[in-house]
């Protein structure tokens, strides 16, 4: 696992011992970026920020993060155009179920695909792929806004400008899960 630094040099410089003996590479185009509070916030990347107290908490959770990744994918097989594709999860938009049919919305392209709706809530959540409704998934790195709707609802916004509606039960789920 490649990670990303933004600390104070001492804290840089514990964590970077910590990191060579466990497997987790520095590197500064890493998706992953923990940044010690006060520091500056990079745009368009996940980040974790910790205290510089607790960054051992910080450095514990990218353990479990990297034990835990071990078999979970990393794409999803789709078929669009009569053929297979591997498509990576970053690239998901959403995934909605309409009757017995799953489909898989990209930025360029539809897929469908063949488990059923809960099947890939249960595996790709660990990507951040949340079910909103009833019949719909969606990948929240892709999620541009949030706008507070009627009834407790909440409409999200994608990068594509599609929007999508959160039905009130995973509302306040959603709520939870991003801390509004």
């Amino acid at each position: 696992m490649d990670i990303q630094l933004f600390c104070s040099a001492q804290i840089k410089e514990k964590m970077s011992r910590i990191f060579s003996k466990s497997g987790i590479n520095l590197s500064d185009d890493a998706k992953i970026i923990l940044v010690e509070r006060g520091f500056e916030i990079p745009p368009e990347k996940l980040v974790i920020i910790f205290d510089p107290i607790d960054y051992m908490d910080a450095i514990a959770l990218l353990n479990n993060e990297s034990e835990l990744k071990q078999g979970v994918p990393e794409t999803v097989t789709g078929f669009s155009k009569n053929r297979y594709s591997l498509v990576p999860i970053q690239e998901i938009y959403h995934i909605d179920a309409h009757g017995s049919e799953i489909m898989c919305y990209s930025e360029k392209e539809l897929y469908y695909l063949k488990n059923t709706l809960q099947y890939y809530e249960e595996t790709l959540s660990f990507h951040g792929i949340i079910r909103i409704n009833k019949s719909q998934l969606v990948n929240l790195i892709n999620v541009k806004e949030i706008i507070p709707w009627f009834n407790g609802r909440l409409v999200l916004v994608l990068r594509n400008k599609q929007e999508l509606e959160v039905s009130r039960f995973y509302a306040k789920a959603l709520k939870k899960i991003l801390n509004i």
